[in-house]
């Protein structure tokens, strides 16, 4: 299995500019360092000279440069006060999970090196590239679950049905082995129960018939396509699987 990298992160975010990272000169002053921060809503920024990157400036030591000073004058003052000198860099290949650690300790990580930087990964870029990749899988579950429970609403003889439903394929194909229980479904399953059980569930699954079909047959590639590692998160139709979650947890919740 391959894992994902600091690149992949760095590709992926809005935040980050790995062709070309914001940074602020260490001869500029810390008002001019908050403002380009304010503007990029960014929380750190990397500080360079012309020998590379010196250290990183951020809102942090900003403020303990203000609040221990008297009369602070950030508008003269170059970011060399508030300076950090010793942040960490990985390189672009580092694995991402390996970045856990130093990111439960600071709150970023400079990717690259003191004389070539190529950007700067957050807890937040990580987050949110981790929340991309998880989210098709927390809304297949979304869906199943659905299912699950329209089924276990709608017909009070379940184990029954779901028994009548796949026994004609049992008994046509020796290999198949017929689901017990809803747990076992497949997505293909989930369309042949629907199908076969129409008088049972809620109306409007038999008056959109097609699309009901045409929607579980979509997330069943989707599914399998994502759980045997053949398309990632970001092949995904993200609009295709937001509606058929809405679609399902929609009907479900009318029973």
């Amino acid at each position: 299995m391959e894992f994902f990298t600091a690149d992949d992160v760095l590709s992926h975010s809005t935040a980050a500019t790995p062709d070309d990272p914001v940074t602020v000169n260490l001869d500029d002053s810390i008002q001019t360092a908050l403002k380009l921060m304010l503007e990029n809503d960014f929380d750190q920024l990397p500080v360079v000279s012309d020998d590379g990157v010196e250290g990183t400036v951020t809102y942090k030591s900003a403020a303990k440069y203000v609040k221990s000073i008297d009369k602070p004058r950030v508008e003269k003052t170059s970011v060399k006060i508030a300076l950090n000198t010793n942040p960490e860099f990985v390189d672009l290949d580092h694995d991402l999970f390996e970045l856990f650690d130093t990111l439960a300790k600071d709150d970023y990580v400079l990717i690259g090196d003191q004389q070539e930087l190529d950007g700067i990964l957050t807890r937040y870029d990580v987050f949110y590239f981790l929340k991309h990749q998880v989210e098709p899988f927390l809304q297949i579950g979304g869906i199943e679950e659905s299912l699950r429970h329209l089924f276990r609403a709608s017909c009070d003889d379940l184990d029954q049905r779901i028994e009548d439903t796949f026994a004609d394929r049992a008994t046509h194909d020796e290999s198949y082995e017929p689901p017990e229980r809803l747990e076992d479904f497949s997505f293909a399953e989930y369309r042949m129960f629907i199908m076969r059980n129409l008088d049972q569930l809620p109306p409007r699954l038999s008056q959109e018939r097609d699309m009901v079909e045409s929607l579980l047959e979509d997330i069943r590639e989707t599914r399998n396509a994502l759980f045997h590692f053949r398309t990632d998160a970001d092949e995904v139709d993200r609009d295709q699987l937001d509606m058929a979650h809405g679609y399902f947890t929609s009907v479900a919740s009318t029973v």
